[in-house]
C-alpha cells in the first residue's frame, strides 16, 4: 500500500463539491435581463406610436389645408358660374394692383364666353400641389362638350388661401422622357403634354425614316418651358432643339394635352428640319419649281404625321401611285432650279401625263406667285410664268399690278388642245366671292406655264 497524494485522494470522492452559479441566481439573471428588454421595446413602441401619430396629425393637417384649398376654388369658380364680380374679387390677392385689373378682364371674358358658347364652370379640381405657403391646382371646365383645363395658382394667408398671379418657379420638378429619335424635358406640371408629345414626334420620326431615310439624323430634343415670351421653335443654340411654350400657361385641353394647333406648328418644323437633312445642302431657288416642291413635301409629311388634310395634293398623289418612298426619291434627285419634268425620272413615266399627278395646289401657287412676283418688281420672273405666245398679254397683266384677290384652283382637267398638244385646264376660284374662271397651262421647257 502506497502512499496518496492530496489530489488523488480528492479525485475518487464521488461527492466532491463542484464550485458554480446557483438555480436562484440564474433565474434572477434571467428575469432582469428579460425586464431590461421588455422596456426597450416598450419605449421603442411607445416612440412609434407617438410616430405615428405625428404622422397621422400632418397628414390630417395636409388634408385639411388641401380641403380648404378646393373648398376655396369651388367657391372662387361659383362665383363665375353666377356673375358675382365683386365676391369673385375678394379671392384675389397680390401686392401689385395690376392683379385685379387682370382678374376684371378674365372674369368679363369669362361672362362673355357663357353669352356665346356652352360653358360647363364644374369647379372640379383634377390635380393640387402645395409647397409650403403656395399652391397651384388644374381645374376642368367645359366648353362646347370639350374639357379643358385652367392652372391656377394660390397662397395661404393667414385669413385663408388667395388666388395670385402665376408663379413659374412654380411648374415642379423637371425631368426627360426619352425613346430612339426623340429626348422630351419638362417640369412636373406639363407631364400630360410632354408624355404626349414624345409618343407623337416618335411616330413621326420613326415614319420619316421609311421615307426619306434618317442618316445621320440626331436625337430630336424638344423642351417644354412655362416661359409667356416663348414661340415655338427651334434654338439658336442647338439646331435639333425646340422650344414649346408650356399649354398650361393658357386654357388646355384636358383630353388633348398636344392639341391639334401645337401638332401642327411641331410637325412643321420637325418636317421641314428633316427635308433640310435629307436635301444635304441643296437649296432649292425662289421661284424655280423646285422651292415649292420642297415646300410641298414639307405640307405632305405634316399631313402624313397628324392627319390634318394640308391640301398638298401633288406630292400625295405621288405618295399614293407610286408608293411613298418616291417622296425621298424625289428630294435626292432634287436640283436647286429642278422643274416638274423631275416626276418622270422619279415615277418612271415617258410624260407628265402618264405620271397622273393632281397639280390643284402647284398650280394655285404659280397663279399667287405672280402677285408675289409683281409686288417684288420682278418683270422677268413673272412673265417667264407665261407661255412665249401671249407675252402681250403677260406684259399687261404685269402693268396692271397687283390684285387683294386670292385664287385657289378647285379642280383640274387634263386635255389636248386645239393644235393637239396636251394641256391642264383649271377651274380657279377667285376670293371669298367663289367667282369661277378657267386659266389654261401647257408644258413649257419642263414646267407649267399658263397659256391665257
Amino acid at each position: 500500500m502506497g502512499i496518496k497524494l492530496d489530489w488523488e485522494i480528492e479525485a475518487e470522492e464521488p461527492n466532491a463539491f463542484e464550485a458554480g452559479e446557483d438555480a436562484v441566481s440564474r433565474r434572477r439573471r434571467r428575469r432582469a435581463r428579460l425586464y431590461v428588454l421588455l422596456v426597450i421595446l416598450g419605449a421603442l413602441a411607445l416612440f412609434a406610436i407617438i410616430a405615428l401619430v405625428v404622422v397621422l396629425r400632418l397628414r390630417a393637417v395636409d388634408e385639411e389645408v388641401e380641403n380648404l384649398l378646393i373648398d376655396t376654388v369651388d367657391a372662387e369658380v361659383a362665383t363665375l358660374r353666377i356673375g358675382d364680380e365683386t365676391s369673385f374679387q375678394t379671392f384675389q390677392r397680390s401686392a401689385s394692383p395690376d392683379w385685379a385689373l387682370v382678374q376684371q378682364l378674365v372674369f368679363d371674358e369669362y361672362q362673355k364666353l357663357k353669352v356665346e358658347r356652352s360653358v360647363q364652370l364644374t369647379g372640379q379640381v383634377l390635380d393640387t400641389a402645395i409647397d409650403g405657403m403656395r399652391a397651384r391646382v388644374k381645374v376642368e371646365e367645359i366648353i362646347d362638350g370639350v374639357p379643358y383645363v385652367e392652372l391656377w395658382f394660390y397662397w395661404r394667408y393667414e385669413d385663408g388661401w388667395y388666388h395670385v398671379p402665376p408663379d413659374y418657379t412654380f411648374w415642379g420638378q423637371t425631368d426627360t422622357l426619352s425613346s430612339e429619335h426623340v429626348q422630351v424635358q419638362y417640369q412636373a406640371v406639363d407631364l400630360p403634354v410632354a408624355q404626349a408629345v414624345q409618343s407623337s414626334a416618335e411616330s413621326w420620326l420613326q415614319a420619316a425614316c421609311g421615307i426619306i431615310g434618317c442618316d445621320g439624323l440626331p436625337v430630336v430634343k424638344l423642351e417644354i418651358l412655362p416661359d409667356q415670351a416663348l414661340t415655338t421653335g427651334w434654338s439658336g443654340e442647338d439646331p435639333w432643339l425646340m422650344r414649346i411654350p408650356s399649354p398650361y400657361l393658357a386654357r388646355a385641353r384636358q383630353d388633348k394635352p398636344f392639341d391639334t394647333a401645337l401638332q401642327l406648328q411641331v410637325s412643321n418644323l420637325i418636317a421641314d428640319r428633316l427635308v433640310m437633312q435629307a436635301l444635304a445642302g441643296v437649296e432649292p431657288q425662289y421661284p424655280a419649281d423646285a422651292y415649292y416642291l420642297r415646300a410641298g413635301v414639307v405640307s405632305w409629311l405634316v399631313q402624313r404625321f397628324t392627319g390634318v388634310n394640308t391640301n398638298s395634293f401633288l406630292i400625295s398623289s405621288l405618295a399614293q401611285n407610286d408608293g411613298e418612298q418616291a417622296v425621298g426619291d424625289l428630294l435626292k434627285l432634287l436640283q436647286p432650279d429642278s422643274n416638274v419634268s423631275i416626276f418622270t425620272a422619279v415615277t418612271g413615266a415617258a410624260t407628265l401625263e402618264q405620271a397622273n399627278l393632281d397639280w390643284r395646289d402647284f398650280l394655285t401657287w404659280r397663279l399667287v406667285l405672280e402677285q408675289e412676283l409683281i409686288a417684288r418688281g420682278d418683270e422677268a420672273g413673272f412673265i417667264a410664268l407665261y407661255d412665249p405666245a401671249i407675252q402681250g398679254i403677260a406684259i399687261d397683266r404685269y402693268r396692271t399690278g397687283t390684285s387683294n384677290v386670292q385664287p385657289v384652283v378647285v379642280s383640274v382637267r387634263p386635255e389636248t388642245g386645239d393644235d393637239g398638244v396636251f394641256q391642264l385646264r383649271a377651274v380657279v376660284e377667285m376670293g371669298d366671292q367663289a367667282q369661277q374662271e378657267a386659266v389654261i397651262f401647257r408644258l413649257i421647257d419642263g414646267t407649267w406655264r399658263r397659256a391665257n
